[in-house]
């Protein structure tokens, strides 16, 4: 297939899309101005009045494409998989074109059929491959947002963890990340530890901090005596009923009574020898008998129980003491201790209380509860191991402090586990498909690569210089021009020179400047399509032509053969003839714009916006460009009220308000009236306004002032006041009859005028 034929393939794709353009001649010091191209549509035409700043679109994208510095600061933005070729006509151009000599051309010279065969095979390829790439490399831009936007999303799930830690005590030791938060992600994973390893709690992990970060140097488990507590509550006595001797004659009846204990009690109040309840004599012998009763085995066994009682509640009031004040100190927490006191303490007490009800009533038998002692061990025991635990921590703070260091962030990771898990899963297929549609991408762009270097293998073995000398020529033959052509310079096989017909080595510099404007673009074609390397590889389909002003200094003879040359050589060559990616022309001469349009359009401006893109140039205190309807300039006479429109709308300077208005005014009065209705005109409204502004008005409106030149522009260009000249604009063609003709062609509604 020959390159021709892929003109649907080449659409849309390796085009410029954005240019963006500030600090540079008209444009904007700091704002960029972006000036946005349809990648549906090959040709963009702009138009705008000199000066406007069309040149600096043109130059930008020259300097763009040689990495010029000075418009580093500039964006060319394009579509599609390049490198592109970027050729850039306009002035600069010409002028490093014309000189003595000119540079020569490489094109393709006879054609080796079987050679030009695989040429069209590998462009056909490449042009496949170019678009194959496109799509993949937007393959690559879904799947690599999937990738990040997964990575954002997991990033954020883990910071969860930072802000768990910032609300402990242990805060300082996540500082250095601050809202590093992919850096912390990739930390915090390090500390990942096998399921199932126990850590300390956080709060433990804030204790340890805490203990390290004092200054105490050491701990004392406190001294607690448990010994001996279970031979008192175990002993028989309790359950033994403590009674009187049997050797008194006292004991029958105390013993029927059962009242030994009262009787005990109420020996203390017996007074010289009377009985303390009836106050009657008491036996001379009874004391004797009452100490028979009540001494002996049975006082052995009171004295027995007091002793018990006296040592149980002195063993009570020991530990109490002993434990005062030990649950103060954090580390008895989680040991159990002060649980296992709380129920130790609480058995003594109730069983020192039962051992006093013994002692009150000792005839009574009592049962003591065993008190559990194994509880207060083991918690005693836990208690010694973390103050040994402690002791050996302190002994190296900064050993202590790494440790803890690494347990937080260990249970920071663990509280994590699953995120990071969910996270890695997710991760995982959108990575494999990030990495095999970039794999195809690389893969093809590699055949693409290959594919170029046979090309230029190729392309060089049907290069020369004669191809292109010949094309000139012929243009400028079928122009009718054959006062001057272009030749091979003798002794120089890569190098041109203006050849005249009694001059066949003669000087460049002789031409006129419309016919250094014409070889130079004829020129310029030629070199889209070659090259000033012999071994250069021409992409003609991967070339970006940008084209300003090529009829500037040209007659107007010639306006429609340069739009013929871009409309067939450029936008719609022949069949089988290469064509260009993409073709932008920038123009100040509305008859040239005009006649691209309507060479594009089949004649139709209604149909040019299907066809082509149309923007314009304008110019108020800085360049812009904006869309272009190709109806709204039917010709210069069009465009001069543009101008006026623009101003008014104030996007043009005022400054050019007055000499358009004369322009204005010279082509309508020329075309209708006749101009001396406007000096008419003039006078008329001289009577009826004697300002100081109308006066110099009125001098640079008729153009019979300005015949002589000395005269300089009368107004003051400081006191320009729009609305006032637009005014005297409307009253002017009012005064002529042509009042709706100002309304119409500033965009103002036309009074309807009724009929009876």
């Amino acid at each position: 297939m020959r390159q021709g034929n892929l003109d649907w393939v080449l659409q849309g794709t390796g085009m410029i899309k954005k240019i963006s353009i500030h600090n540079y001649k008209s444009f904007h010091p700091t704002t960029l101005a972006a000036i946005d191209f349809d990648t549906g549509k090959q040709a963009t035409f702009i138009y705008g009045l000199n000066g406007a700043g069309k040149s600096a679109i043109g130059e930008v994208v020259h300097g763009r494409s040689v990495q010029d510095d000075t418009f580093a600061h500039c964006q060319v933005e394009t579509t599609g998989t390049g490198p592109f070729r970027h050729l850039v006509y306009n002035h600069a151009f010409a002028g490093r074109v014309i000189g003595e000599t000119m540079q020569g051309i490489f094109t393709i010279g006879e054609v080796d059929t079987a050679k030009q065969k695989e040429i069209d095979e590998k462009d056909a390829e490449n042009a496949a491959l170019d678009i194959d790439v496109t799509v993949l490399r937007g393959r690559v831009e879904v799947a690599q947002k999937l990738v990040d936007d997964e990575i954002s999303r997991g990033i954020d799930d883990i910071w969860k963890a930072h802000g768990t830690g910032k609300a402990t005590k242990l805060a300082s030791m996540l500082e250095g990340y601050g809202r590093n938060k992919k850096g912390f992600f990739n930390d915090l994973r390090t500390y990942e530890v096998a399921q199932g390893t126990k850590l300390d709690t956080i709060a433990r992990l804030e204790q340890r901090y805490a203990d390290v970060s004092g200054t105490e140097t050491s701990k004392t488990v406190p001294p607690i005596d448990l010994s001996g507590l279970a031979d008192t509550e175990e002993d028989a006595i309790w359950a033994d009923p403590v009674e009187v001797s049997a050797a008194s004659r006292l004991a029958p009846l105390i013993a029927k009574l059962g009242n030994g204990d009262w009787v005990d009690q109420g020996r203390a109040y017996v007074w010289d020898e009377q009985c303390p309840f009836c106050q009657q004599r008491l036996p001379h012998d009874f004391e004797d008998e009452l100490a028979k009763l009540l001494e002996g085995g049975r006082k052995l066994k009171i004295d027995k129980i007091a002793v018990l009682v006296s040592n149980y509640a002195l063993r009570l009031e020991q530990l109490q003491e002993r434990m005062s004040g030990v649950f103060d100190d954090p580390i008895t927490k989680e040991t159990g201790l002060e649980l296992a006191w709380s129920k130790l303490e609480g058995q003594m007490k109730a069983s020192l209380s039962l051992m006093r009800t013994k002692q009150a009533k000792p005839s009574n038998a009592i049962k003591i509860k065993i008190a559990d002692h194994q509880p207060m061990r083991d918690a005693l025991a836990a208690l010694k191991a973390k103050v040994d635990d402690f002791n050996k921590r302190i002994l190296d703070r900064s050993g202590e402090r790494t440790k803890i260091r690494k347990m937080f962030y260990e249970v920071l990771q663990a509280d994590r586990a699953e995120a990071y898990a969910a996270h890695d899963a997710a991760l995982a297929p959108l990575e494999a498909q990030l990495t095999a549609v970039k794999a195809l991408t690389v893969e093809l762009e590699q055949r693409i690569a290959i594919n170029t270097l046979r090309l230029a293998e190729l392309r060089g073995q049907q290069t020369g210089v004669d191809a292109s000398v010949e094309a000139i020529n012929a243009r400028l033959q079928d122009m009718g021009i054959t006062s001057f052509w272009i030749t091979r310079k003798d002794g120089d096989g890569h190098l041109y020179c203006l050849a005249r017909p009694h001059d066949v080595n003669c000087s460049a510099q002789s031409l006129s400047e419309g016919e250094k404007t014409l070889i130079s673009f004829l020129y310029f074609i030629e070199l889209i399509k070659g090259s000033h390397e012999e071994t250069g590889n021409v992409e003609v389909g991967k070339t970006i032509v940008v084209i300003d002003d090529p009829i500037s200094s040209l007659s107007q003879n010639y306006i429609y053969d340069v739009a013929t040359i871009i409309q067939h050589q450029l936008i719609k060559p022949l069949a089988g003839l290469p064509k260009v990616r993409q073709v932008i022309v920038l123009t100040h001469n509305l008859f040239f714009f005009h006649e691209l349009i309507y060479q594009l359009a089949g004649g139709s401006l209604e149909k040019a916006a299907a066809k082509c893109q149309l923007l314009r140039v304008q110019k108020n205190d800085y360049s812009a460009v904006v869309a272009l309807d190709p109806l709204a300039l039917m010709n210069d006479y069009d465009a001069l009220w543009q101008v006026l429109r623009d101003a008014r709308d104030n996007k043009a300077p005022v400054q050019v308000v007055p000499n358009t208005m004369r322009c204005i005014l010279e082509q309508f009065f020329t075309f209708t009236a006749g101009t001396a209705d406007l000096a008419n005109a003039l006078k008329c409204l001289a009577v009826a306004d004697h300002s100081n502004k109308f006066t110099p008005l009125e001098r640079y409106l008729n153009r019979g002032s300005h015949k002589d030149g000395i005269n300089g522009p009368p107004i003051d260009w400081s006191q320009y006041d729009t609305d006032y000249y637009m005014g005297k604009l409307r009253a002017l063609l009012k005064a002529v009859g042509h009042e709706n003709h100002y309304l119409r062609k500033m965009g103002e509604e036309v009074p309807q005028v009724s009929v009876a």
